[in-house]
């Protein structure tokens, strides 16, 4: 179904998925005008806002299904097989950390349903950036989404750390955005242009000038703090252990899905001309973030500052993606994040499960004898972290192997082998959690009788824990599916880079 983006009717098209969740995010914030005042309230806008996520990923179904590409150029949103699959991974991202929130909110005493808008309008901001087909576009798409997740780390009002956290993220974001912001402008001053795929034609029928190499760094370096990238990452354990843990979930898979996708996308189409420039930047990023990420992990006693640490050295894992510069390298990024995020939700959902009212945060030692009294939360959490490792019969393991195996098909050995490394190092804060859970007794008759799994959290783990486990045996579908999609992308500029 060709698309004629020039028209209104053919931009109202390209943008359903996007519309049709901020249209249902307005009509969410009548009923909370409405209703706002009980924890029934609360519950019945946060399901109302997962129907809205569900139409969103209709509309995203059947604009994939009619094969909906752009008539000519993309000028502002990209029609492709990449984009849809973007948008169905944060679509589901963010609907199930609305399932993990509808009960946990009211047991932390936070009755503000508004909540649930904002995670919506993150939501649409991480769709439009990973969908963009030029930089104004993305920053705009960076922009609600970074507004929106800034007010949802301070959500929890009655802690300190809370608001510390969404302090902190909004001074490091909007210094980040200053640098992505003046990396577009010098890239528009060297090219004039805001489309992706006319810069990348132009910067190949062009000798590289120092504005553009400039705009490109600036570019890479705004994008370096959105993922937490060593030496870009000094926000991410305060932040993530300050804020609400549903939140702490949203950021660590969805907001770095989002800002990788888009990454994925702005070096596919606008810097093909440039690979040899910015591959050894990719290179060094993904080189000391895997390393750093991993060994500050091992001192670690608060699992969510684990976590955090953790989620810097997954970000090195996807720059190896990134480097490979290829059709598997691309369908990597596709299959790690979900992987990654599947792991990610499930583990945190677990940990908002067993948080007490009011407490700051799940130490390492608080799990021991975990399985004694809740097994299936202790199981599903040490399949997490299996996967998280990289753990054979996982999502995770397939996830990783995937990557390595794009970076060794364009005969790069170091990185693969850093990856190996960093992988090794992990075992010493993953496991750990593995055995205190198994094999440690509790300190206490009393310890873990309190834990409460609400249903709607029980469901979403559970649904997580079994696709990691027979994602991890039977992997060839996504594999293909990743693989079509990937190409897609890759094959976007070539009619424009070849005349």
């Amino acid at each position: 179904m060709p698309v004629d983006l020039s028209t209104p009717v053919g931009a109202l098209v390209a943008l359903l998925p996007e519309l049709v969740l901020t249209a249902w995010a307005l009509v969410v914030l009548l009923v909370v005008a409405w209703r706002h005042r009980t924890a029934r309230d609360s519950r019945f806008v946060g399901l109302l806002s997962i129907v809205g996520y569900v139409l969103a990923l209709l509309a995203t179904t059947w604009l994939a299904w009619r094969g909906a590409h752009a008539d000519g150029l993309s000028q502002m949103i990209a029609l492709d097989g990449f984009r849809f699959a973007s948008d169905a991974l944060l679509l589901w991202i963010a609907g199930a950390v609305a399932v993990l929130s509808l009960r946990w909110l009211e047991r932390q005493g936070i009755l503000a349903p508004e909540y649930y808008v904002l995670l919506m309008l993150a939501t649409v901001g991480m769709m439009l950036l990973a969908g963009a087909a030029d930089l104004i576009t993305l920053f705009l798409g960076l922009e609600v989404m970074s507004i929106s997740v800034y007010v949802l780390a301070g959500y929890d009002r009655t802690r300190r750390a809370s608001a510390e956290a969404a302090l902190k993220y909004f001074l490091i974001g909007s210094f980040a955005t200053g640098f992505l912001l003046y990396g577009i402008a010098l890239i528009y001053g060297a090219t004039g242009q805001f489309n992706l795929t006319l810069i990348g034609a132009q910067f190949a029928a062009t000798e590289p000038s120092l504005m553009a190499k400039l705009g490109m760094g600036l570019l890479l370096i705004g994008f370096g703090f959105k993922v937490a990238a060593v030496p870009f990452h000094a926000w991410a354990p305060d932040v993530y252990e300050g804020a609400p843990t549903p939140v702490t979930a949203y950021m660590a898979s969805g907001v770095k899905a989002a800002a990788f996708l888009a990454l994925a996308r702005v070096l596919a189409e606008a810097f093909p001309a440039y690979v040899d420039l910015w591959r050894p930047i990719v290179w060094g990023l993904a080189i000391v973030t895997i390393l750093v990420g991993n060994l500050v992990a091992l001192a670690q006693t608060s699992i969510k500052r684990m976590l955090a640490y953790s989620a810097v050295a997954h970000a090195g894992y996807l720059f190896l993606a990134l480097w490979a510069h290829s059709d598997e390298g691309t369908a990597a990024v596709l299959v790690y994040l979900l992987a990654y995020s599947v792991t990610t939700v499930a583990a945190f959902g677990i940990l908002a499960s067993i948080e007490r009212a009011g407490a700051r945060t799940v130490l390492i030692t608080d799990l021991e004898g975990l399985y004694s009294v809740r097994p299936f939360a202790s199981l599903g959490l040490s399949v997490c972290m299996l996967s998280l490792l990289g753990f054979p019969g996982t999502f995770g393991f397939i996830g990783k192997w995937y990557l390595i195996s794009a970076t060794l098909a364009q005969g790069e050995v170091v990185l693969a082998v850093v990856a190996m490394i960093g992988s090794g190092i992990s075992i010493g804060y993953y496991l750990p959690i593995v055995l205190a859970m198994t094999l440690k007794p509790t300190r206490t008759r009393q310890a873990h009788q309190t834990i409460r799994f609400p249903r709607p959290a029980k469901l979403a783990v559970a649904i997580c824990v079994v696709a990691i486990l027979v994602l991890g045996i039977w992997p060839n579908t996504v594999l293909d599916f990743a693989t079509q999609e990937a190409v897609q992308l890759r094959r976007i500029a070539t009619p424009v880079m070849t005349r």
